[in-house]
């Protein structure tokens, strides 16, 4: 009895699904008693099930299309046993039909289904692609898990795991019983849930798919279907922000969800991924929202990987095959058919194959994807994937953070830091202490739709002055002004974040519409040819906000660090700027907001800071406690410099080795310049490191805490050199 497996005659994908799961109920709970009277009893179960059973514990491949239960990996929300329930059609109904041109094919149904619901007819993909087509009830499949349960709905991390148990589960079976087939022809559909779980798939086996086929699937495990927030989804996935309790979504389990982060999408490049991704949405799906699509689809597109988007619109309804605009989208057998016929014609000229070994052939472990405190691993050492997240060790307490030459390593000891990858160890650490005292930041996964609306417009001469407002998050939206500077048509020109100084006019300071003349930096700097954008600081001018209303941020400084990365991606959509050359400049509460902001926002390629930081150490701790700030420091590390976890010191090695220019008043009342020079000397260090020594550059203007007219002018020239504008191109 180690073998099970239930021979059916073939079954359509309108079978009844009681009658399915009542007669693989019986069968299986029947096999599982007398195989645990016969083998001792729980050993076997946990055998059977574990993420170690082995060839002898799986059901035999079947003659003819039928359903098996095989052992899945543990869901650590319900601890034990658990088995996924795989249908599998052949082409014709029958396993002898395969040949060695027929390909295998995943097709997985929605959020709240089961079997093939939602999803391309099995039986028809077997039949019209010459493939062995399986459906798989993957974890918290049907309502009363899904929908119904307790737990938070898992978003693919571990339903995509078992769909590659599934598929491994064949591949595997076929080469056992020495029967050819073509697995350079694997392929991937689902429709909703099923889809976001097909393109999960490709994922975490990046080497093994030829074609995937998203129908309107969830791309994203946004913070409103993540947490049931006002916005754009109506799902419940019904996680929580709080970190005791069971349904806790920490911010590496949100990341990996994400199909379309960036970085993910540059590991899978890294890793040779030749999937077609075909992405099928409704331009006026609600239910998973087109914004979500949009952005996963420009990812894709950015990150090189293959990926042909369909947005369905109204003139694309016919009735057959496309019935909504909409969720539903119509005939989603067809639509698979319609879309990538092409890659799934069995004898077509432009069929997709995939080449080289699969990731189940492979038994590797270096499908690796880097989230903010770890990496998420998919090991093929068994054959079929098992997935684990290895957590990054606590970072050390550094007593002091003027000496960055080394790191702490795990006994508390100091190891020099004698090369940049060394320093990346250490950078992690300076980033997680950072957020220790202000707070998580939020995450590409955290990202909204940007919605930008322009409120008014008006030009100087060749330069166009526009209010615009963006939506930050769920709850907020942030207003700017952007100053286009005359260009001709077509040329994409750098781009400057300009961050204002504490004023309640906000933004227009910097825009030049009131505040000191000294600080019209916005106006200034489009005035020479930069794109510019001046945003509000939460609580400052058009800006109105809460903290205290707002618990998702711990602090001012990451609400504006977070409204700044936004700023980034606003610029990045407009057709004027070139994205690749974008800076950020601010004075006062703007020097300090920008060191901020360049920490974790990698695209903003050159930093000045005036009158903006120094060392601790020569500063008033207390003052960094408000609202608009970080108020741990008071209530987590007692306003001591000796508990604070971080320094400016680390803050600026962190930008290297992009340029940095310190402009700091020597006369300045509010940041001293002695603790400047303390924190340039520190940091040159790290820049040395990276043989970017001439990029760290400091000027000390004999003046009050201000950004005088000589300094405003070495700053420009410092952003026109770093980020190559054209002399030519002032106006």
């Amino acid at each position: 009895m180690s073998r099970l497996w239930v021979k059916r005659p073939p079954v359509s994908n309108c079978e009844s699904e009681s009658q399915v799961n009542l007669m693989r109920h019986r069968l299986f709970t029947h096999c599982s008693l007398m195989c645990l009277s016969l083998l001792g009893g729980v050993g076997w179960l946990l055998a059977l099930h574990g993420s170690r059973a082995t060839a002898a514990d799986l059901p035999a491949l079947p003659l003819v299309n039928a359903v098996v239960e095989i052992p899945a990996q543990e869901w650590p929300l319900r601890p034990g046993p658990r088995s996924i329930r795989v249908r599998i059609c052949y082409p014709g109904g029958e396993r002898k039909n395969v040949s060695a041109n027929t390909g295998l094919f995943l097709t997985l149904h929605n959020w709240g289904g089961s079997d093939c619901i939602g999803t391309a007819d099995p039986q028809q993909l077997a039949n019209r692609c010459d493939c062995v087509a399986l459906c798989v009830d993957y974890l918290q499949s049907g309502p009363k898990d899904s929908i119904e349960g307790p737990e938070p709905y898992d978003f693919g991390w571990l339903q995509a795991l078992d769909a590659l148990r599934a598929l491994h589960f064949v591949w595997d079976g076929l080469r056992s019983e020495r029967i050819a087939f073509h697995d350079g022809r694997i392929y991937a559909t689902g429709g909703s849930g099923g889809g976001n779980v097909t393109l999960m798939a490709n994922k975490l086996a990046p080497r093994t798919f030829a074609a995937v086929v998203d129908m309107c699937g969830m791309p994203k495990l946004s913070d409103d279907i993540a947490f049931n927030l006002p916005g754009g989804s109506e799902l419940n996935a019904r996680y929580s922000r709080e970190p005791a309790s069971p349904n806790h979504l920490s911010r590496d389990a949100q990341e990996v969800r994400f199909i379309g982060h960036p970085d993910h999408l540059a590991k899978m490049r890294e890793l040779q991924s030749s999937a077609k991704v075909y992405i099928v949405h409704g331009a006026t799906d609600g239910v998973c929202p087109i914004g979500d699509a949009r952005e996963m689809i420009a990812n894709f597109q950015k990150s090189g990987l293959d990926v042909i988007p369909k947005i369905v619109e109204q003139a694309d309804i016919d009735g057959k095959v496309f019935a909504s605009t909409g969720h539903s989208l119509g005939n989603r057998t067809e639509i698979v058919f319609a879309v990538a016929g092409e890659a799934i014609d069995p004898q077509g000229a432009q069929r997709a194959v995939r080449t080289g070994p699969t990731d189940f052939e492979r038994r590797d472990q270096l499908v690796r994807y880097r989230t903010s405190r770890g990496e998420w691993v998919v090991s093929y050492q068994k054959g079929f994937p098992v997935g684990q997240f290895e957590p990054d060790p606590p970072a050390p307490h550094y007593g002091e953070h003027l000496d960055l030459t080394y790191r702490l390593d795990a006994e508390n000891r100091k190891q020099p830091l004698k090369s940049v990858d060394e320093w990346k160890s250490r950078r992690r650490e300076i980033v997680e202490q950072f957020e220790s005292a202000a707070g998580e930041y939020p995450g590409p996964a955290a990202k909204v739709p940007l919605e930008l609306e322009v409120l008014e417009e008006s030009q100087d001469g060749g330069l166009i002055r526009r209010k615009v407002r963006f939506r930050s998050d769920h709850f907020d939206r942030v207003s700017a002004w952007l100053f286009l500077p005359g260009a001709p048509k077509g040329e994409r020109r750098p781009a400057i974040l300009c961050l204002q100084q504490t004023t309640a006019v906000g933004k227009d300071e910097p825009a030049g519409l009131a505040g000191d003349p000294g600080l019209h930096y916005a106006l200034e700097l489009a005035k020479r040819g930069f794109v510019t954008l001046a945003p509000d600081y939460p609580s400052f001018g058009e800006h109105a906000y809460d903290f205290d209303q707002h618990p998702e941020y711990a602090s001012g400084t990451m609400k504006a660090i977070w409204d700044n990365v936004r700023a980034v991606d606003l610029l990045q959509t407009l057709p004027e700027v070139d994205g690749d050359r974008i800076g950020c400049l601010g004075h006062s509460l703007g020097g300090h907001n920008a060191i901020f902001t360049s920490l974790f926002e990698p695209r903003i390629k050159a930093v000045v800071s005036s009158c903006g930081f120094c060392t601790f150490t020569k500063d008033d701790i207390p003052s960094w406690t408000g609202p608009r700030y970080m108020p741990r420091i008071a209530t987590r590390f007692e306003n001591d410099i000796a508990k604070v976890p971080f320094d400016f010191t680390e803050l600026i090695a962190a930008i290297a080795p992009r340029p940095f220019l310190a402009c700091a008043a020597t006369r300045d009342n509010d940041f001293d310049v002695a603790g400047v020079k303390l924190v340039m000397q520190s940091a040159r260090t790290v820049y040395e490191l990276h043989g970017a020594g001439a990029s760290l550059q400091a000027d000390y203007p004999e003046a009050e805490h201000s950004f005088p007219v000589e300094a405003r002018e070495k700053a420009y020239r410092f952003l026109e050199a770093s980020l190559r504008l054209a002399p030519g191109d002032s106006r």
